[in-house]
């Protein structure tokens, strides 16, 4: 699945929807002033101000206007600029505040609602077998873990939400939690993945501030109209003021307003039904199990439905995994039929639809995760955390078979009971490093940890000193506790580790934040250079934690053609073929592979010397953020083929590569398929 074509589709559809709301603006305004001019044909007498002076002039004979006026003649031009000027402003100011309340991205839209924010290190079983699914998504995508938010429906359904990968969430409903299988629940993340990957987010979140200034008119009418007749009864006794033109304008705006939804609707059925395709068609590729998505799909349609409670359904429901309205009309619908979803994925498809999973079936199915349920008597025993461990990578890699970067093996293991036993240390370590990750506190010591020099430097214990004397004795020992587990721990797996810990570091103050963050850089400069495991922990840090305690404005897209960054491709190609290899003539052809691989101009895109300095890397990187998509899918296709060129993958080429399709908001899925290309 090409992701970065479909992100500059996502782009263009934006140009689409603007013409879908311009269409809606000008009917909404030629209705405005028809309702208006009936209001003052019908009330004739009854009016007041500048519109009298409409009737007058149609009883004097001199005017040439007929005695009997017609409602066309209550229009004039003055009166419809006027109207038009005010319907703008409305609509663009109720669509203004609304983007404004939506800068939370993901986080503000899950909370609206009603989204309940799962804890990391959650011990329920549902909980954490959701937990589990979305992370090892995460991993194998290459993108950092989503937090994720429970709706109390016992429906099925799931959205993801957010401007861009390092604000999005995850959100599902009780019923999609509890009622599907591991695999179909597997289907449905991936299907939300895939819309981050797509670009589709941030077109959602500009959808929903339309639709709200759509829909604002109406909200409007109903203020007057209820205004009116709560007017009405109080002077009920006196004919002075009489609220009948109130509730007429008042009622007509919100027949026309809320007739808003009518647009509404066929906008986002205009921009969503393909994207479910598109979307499910990823996550069958994304798993390699077309019964994941399709199961789930059956589920909904044996009776558990997709419908959501929420009051924000209206505003949101193109965000969703099913159908979150009730209605089924099919210009109304923001979602294709149920039934050809799955005939889509499934093509031998037998018209059965599937009983959803009980809560026995689920324990049976994911026995690793019954022991941290709070409500089970059962222990937790150290099979059971190797146990669940080990699923989690087993499962990881499956998803990445042929794909992603970090879980491909370039050399087989010898079958010895010493390298079974350091295999079962390792996985141990990783367990509990994990549950480190999950947890607020425990999260930052795990970072911390992560930047300790070795300890026979002298450095070590100057960095251990830094750490007591800026966050105190606690999370010091919480270090120390921690530095046996680090040293079984395979190379590949430390940035994994840190992306692990994002949630839980999301939910610091913004003090905290400031703390750890200054704690990082003094840790990083100890020794007075930067290496590039710590440019590459830094550097998400600063992607993936930033944005959540400050505002970081987005970064448009400015460079749609690869020459113009002749010079940045080759700089940071540069620094990844230095890396990767031990001698020039392995990296000046690594380099060349992935010019060629990426059609670069071999001519312009040359290899550069080593630099130990990594500026050079950081302004070349901040200039490639502005190219458009599809630029950047072939720049993560040249540094595909760069590391892919030895037929050796090093942690430190997978940490290189995780982190600038970090930075650059890149999807890894898929970029190592039998065919290389995406």
């Amino acid at each position: 699945m090409d992701f970065f074509s479909h992100q500059d589709q996502a782009r263009k559809r934006t140009g689409q929807l603007v013409m879908l709301f311009a269409l809606a603006v000008i009917t909404l305004i030629v209705l405005l002033n028809l309702l208006v001019a009936t209001v003052l044909w019908y009330g004739d007498e009854q009016l007041i101000g500048q519109y009298q002076d409409v009737v007058n002039l149609a009883d004097d004979p001199t005017t040439g206007m007929p005695a009997t006026p017609t409602i066309l003649d209550y229009v004039t031009i003055e009166q419809w600029a006027l109207i038009t000027l005010g319907v703008l402003i409305v609509i663009g100011v109720a669509s203004l505040v609304k983007w404004l309340m939506l800068r939370g991205g993901g986080k503000t839209v899950a909370e609206s609602l009603g989204g309940r924010l799962l804890n990391p290190d959650s011990k329920n079983f549902y909980e954490k077998r959701l937990l589990n699914v979305v992370e090892e998504m995460a991993i194998a995508s290459g993108m950092p873990v989503p937090p994720v938010y429970v709706l109390a429906d016992n429906s099925i359904n799931a959205f993801a939400a957010g401007y861009q990968p390092s604000d999005a969430v995850i959100g599902v409903t009780k019923g999609c939690m509890e009622q599907l299988t591991r695999d179909q629940l597997q289907g449905v993340i991936a299907h939300e993945f895939s819309h981050i990957f797509n670009g589709d987010m941030r077109l959602n979140i500009r959808l929903m501030a339309i639709l709200f200034g759509i829909l604002f008119i109406g909200m409007i009418g109903r203020f007057l109209f209820e205004a009116a007749l709560r007017g009405g009864r109080y002077r009920s006794s006196n004919n002075k003021n009489n609220p009948l033109p109130l509730i007429a304008i008042g009622g007509g705006l919100m027949v026309i307003g809320y007739g808003g939804v009518f647009f509404g609707n066929l906008i986002k059925s205009a921009v969503s039904r393909q994207r479910e395709f598109l979307a499910d068609a990823s996550a069958v590729q994304f798993t390699r199990n077309p019964d994941s998505i399709s199961g789930a799909l059956k589920v909904i349609g044996y009776g558990a439905g997709s419908e959501i409670s929420s009051p924000e359904r209206d505003e949101t429901s193109h965000l969703f995994f099913g159908q979150a309205l009730p209605f089924r009309f099919g210009w109304f619908q923001t979602h294709p039929p149920i039934d050809e979803r799955i005939q889509r994925v499934d093509k031998h498809w037998n018209g059965q639809y599937l009983a959803p999973q009980t809560r026995q079936q689920a324990e049976q199915e994911s026995p690793q995760f019954v022991s941290a349920d709070n409500s089970s008597t059962n222990t937790i025993t150290g099979t059971d955390k190797l146990t669940a461990v080990a699923a989690t990578v087993a499962a990881a890699a499956s998803l990445t078979e042929k794909a992603p970067i970090e879980f491909q093996a370039s050399a087989a293991t010898e079958n010895s009971a010493q390298e079974l036993s350091d295999q079962a240390l390792s996985i141990q370590a990783l367990q509990k490093l994990t549950d480190a990750a999950h947890e607020t506190y425990s999260a930052r010591a795990l970072l911390f940890l992560l930047l300790l020099a070795p300890k026979e430097r002298l450095v070590h214990d100057q960095q251990l000193d830094q750490i007591r004397q800026n966050h105190g004795d606690d999370l010091f020992k919480t270090v120390l506790r921690l530095i046996p587990l680090s040293e079984q721990l395979d190379a590949k797996e430390r940035l994994p580790l840190v992306e692990k810990a994002f949630p839980a570091l999301k939910q610091l103050s913004a003090v905290q934040y400031q703390e750890f963050r200054t704690t990082i850089v003094q840790l990083a400069k100890a020794d007075g250079e930067i290496d590039i495991f710590e440019w590459c922990l830094y550097r998400l840090v600063l992607r993936y934690l930033e944005p959540a305690f400050s505002e970081v404005k987005p970064i448009k897209a400015k460079y749609n053609k690869a020459e113009k960054l002749n010079s940045e491709i080759a700089t940071v190609l540069s620094y990844l073929a230095h890396y990767g290899h031990d001698s020039q003539a392995a990296a000046e052809a690594a380099f060349n592979s992935a010019v060629q691989v990426a059609g670069f101009d071999s001519g312009k895109v040359m290899l550069q010397p080593h630099n130990t300095s990594l500026k050079p890397l950081n302004l070349a990187l901040a200039k490639l953020t502005e190219a458009y998509p599809h630029v950047k899918g072939r720049f993560i296709k040249a540094l595909a083929a760069c590391v892919q060129a030895d037929d050796q993958l090093r942690s430190v080429e997978l940490d290189i590569v995780r982190t600038i399709a970090a930075i650059l908001e890149s999807p890894v899925p898929g970029l190592f398929d039998d065919s290389g290309t995406h």
